[in-house]
């Protein structure tokens, strides 16, 4: 009686342990897949963005590496990743995080790691790994930079996984492990498992780990430990005393793998309280069999014990399952703020820029009222009407210059329509006329073809050529006649604007950053460095590019390039302005 109670209880609690271990499981493997999911898109997204392709155009400028290590130092502090460096395609780190640091990752090759391999190979570069210059452990995801189908290089965005392990604190009743494909143990709950195998390695394995360098100068000894099986597939773990003195433990353990991280979470659920079930099952037969009028009493004190275990169970399972919603909702609400947030810095950039950019129509409009004023005082009526709609005009183009400022962010190509850059010239000067006559300005104008025509947005352009010509005189105030030439030139399939001031020039180690957002040499006050910027994006918006130099004889060079748009073309869509 007494050895069967003992085979029922030990497959019953071992059951149970099990049970608790799988809900374990579960739970452990979405805190470790929800930790990696909110990093796993980063380097999709830099690699994407412009300005970091443009970083990789030119990665041996230090310019350009002093802005990949801002770049890379604002991501980490954003994202809350370990480490965020840029590489070449082959293989060398030329802008890093950790610039700053003693042992920054800048000059250092990581070619041979597989998650820049993958990546050179278009795909998403996924690697765990122990630092070989930091010394510290990490998961990496990687992405492709290209350019025109050039390879430039990858993204790395290193994720630290001290805070996950820190959760995992060893415990009487449980603890976790986490090994790579070879039965290295990655991460653990108990510090002194780090670094050792489930089994021994042969040299096949320990020549693959050497050639990735995943281990760089760890000594990768076994667990001294005995697996073995039991009844209805349940697995049983041993494992031996680490510290001389130390007792063996048991465990129950269960696993699951995780093939998109590459490595397999283990639940190692301890055999004390299975055991000790079992004694106190053994006693109460052994007293049940000695006692044969209480046998009854005891049935059903075991049933009553069960049916709380039971209920145990469920609401376990029960609160993992409301965790389990609560950490979905959590990472919904923090991608919803990223997305708000987002919106906000975009909002306040276009405020900006409105008024930065209606200072101008606005005191057009104060100069015509004033002037439709004085004509209308002396009865010349038809001169103030022909003030008033010039007023007109203004309003409405400051309209649209509105309009095309809050969708700015949103690239509206749908409202591309033909247009000659002849009339968008003559009409943006006509509008700047009063102003060029106030700086006794002159502008000359080299077009033989005034058939030229881009598809673009008629408003948007004279807009980027109002900034173009308003910051010319700002460059030139100090002259008595200041001087400015406006070429329209076509070649291969392109147009290009060009307009040359005699003012200064540029300063050399601002040409980088003259399209910058905030970027200004002016003084506090006579503007917020916007203009530029925008104007900057509103041509690329056109598929086609704004530069800046300076000319051989002095002076500032601006160049609008855009596509050229075929005569057949043109004739199909009427040219007028967008609503």
């Amino acid at each position: 009686m007494v050895l069967l109670t003992q085979l029922w209880a030990e497959n019953l609690f071992f059951e149970q342990t099990r049970t608790r271990a799988a809900a374990k499981l579960d739970l452990y493997a979405s805190n470790l897949s929800g930790a990696l999911g909110k990093y796993q898109s980063v380097p999709k997204l830099l690699a994407l963005h412009g300005d970091v392709v443009e970083l990789f155009l030119a990665p041996d400028d230090p310019a350009m590496r002093a802005r990949g290590n801002q770049l890379t130092e604002t991501v980490n502090r954003l994202t809350g990743a370990e480490d965020t460096y840029f590489m070449d395609a082959e293989g060398m780190t030329f802008a890093a995080s950790n610039w700053g640091s003693e042992l920054p990752f800048v000059g250092h090759n990581f070619s041979f790691r597989p998650y820049f391999q993958q990546a050179m190979q278009g795909r998403l570069g996924r690697y765990f790994a122990l630092g070989t210059t930091s010394g510290k452990r990490g998961y990496y995801f990687a992405s492709q930079v290209s350019d025109g189908g050039e390879i430039l290089g990858a993204v790395v965005v290193k994720v630290s996984l001290d805070e996950i392990e820190h959760g995992w604190t060893a415990g009487e009743e449980e603890d976790v492990i986490v090994t790579d494909p070879h039965g290295v143990i990655f991460i653990s709950s108990r510090a002194e498992w780090r670094y050792r195998t489930l089994a021994p390695l042969d040299a096949e394995e320990r020549q693959a780990i050497a050639e990735n360098r995943r281990y760089e100068s760890v000594d990768l000894r076994p667990l001294d430990l005995e697996l073995r099986s039991r009844a209805g597939g349940l697995q049983l773990l041993t494992v031996d005393g680490q510290a001389a003195g130390a007792p063996s433990r048991e465990y129950v353990m269960v696993t699951k793998e995780m093939p998109e991280a590459g490595w397999t979470l283990h639940v190692l659920a301890s055999t004390t309280l299975a055991y000790s079930q079992t004694v106190t099952a053994m006693v109460v037969a052994a007293l049940a069999s000695a006692l044969v009028l209480l046998i009854a009493l005891v049935v059903l004190q075991r049933r009553a014990r069960l049916v709380e275990r039971i209920e145990y169970q469920r609401r376990a399972s029960e609160e993992l399952e409301r965790r389990v919603e609560e950490r979905t909702a959590d990472l919904r609400r923090a991608q919803d703020d990223l997305v708000q947030a987002g919106k906000l810095a975009a909002l306040g950039q276009m405020s900006a820029a409105l008024s930065h950019e209606f200072n101008q129509p606005l005191a057009a409009i104060r100069s015509y009222a004033d002037n439709a004023q004085l004509l209308i005082e002396r009865n010349r009526e038809a001169e103030a009407c022909s003030n008033l709609g010039r007023i007109k005009d203004l309003t409405t183009r400051m309209a649209d210059i509105s309009k095309h400022l809050m969708t700015f962010a949103r690239k509206p190509r749908s409202e591309l329509r033909p247009v000659r850059l002849a009339e968008v010239l003559d009409d943006t000067l006509d509008f700047l006329r009063t102003r060029l006559e106030r700086a006794g300005a002159e502008v000359s104008v080299d077009q033989p073809d005034r058939g030229l025509t881009v598809r673009a947005g008629r408003v948007r352009l004279q807009h980027v050529i109002l900034n173009l010509v308003a910051n010319a005189l700002d460059a030139m105030k100090d002259q008595a006649a200041p001087r400015m030439e406006f070429a329209l030139r076509a070649a291969g399939g392109r147009v290009t604007v060009t307009l040359r001031d005699h003012g200064p020039g540029i300063a050399e180690a601002e040409l980088g950053q003259i399209f910058d957002p905030f970027f200004t040499t002016k003084e506090v006050g006579e503007g917020l460095g916007l203009g530029l910027s925008i104007s900057y994006n509103i041509v690329k918006d056109f598929d086609g590019v704004l530069r800046a130099e300076n000319h051989p004889e002095g002076g500032a060079v601006f160049t609008i390039e855009l596509p050229l748009l075929s005569a057949r073309a043109a004739a199909k869509t009427a040219l007028k302005e967008p609503a």
